[in-house]
């Protein structure tokens, strides 16, 4: 949770104290990259060809 113009210790009062809930309670940056941070996760995909050249029709639609 990203939590803008209350304090920490209300939050985790009001969940009470719950362990599955991360409160990220710092002052924000003008930086929206280094705000997005800790909410975003990196992924990457990629497609792979079979070494003999037999055509693979489950990714037509995606190249």
């Amino acid at each position: 949770m990203r939590l803008l113009g209350a304090s920490a210790s209300s939050v985790a009062d009001a969940v009470r104290g719950r362990p599955d809930l991360a409160v990220y309670a710092c002052p924000a940056t003008e930086a929206s990259g280094i705000e997005q941070l800790p909410f975003l996760r990196e992924q990457a995909v990629f497609i792979t060809t079979h070494r003999f050249g037999t055509p693979d029709h489950l990714t037509d639609r995606l190249v």
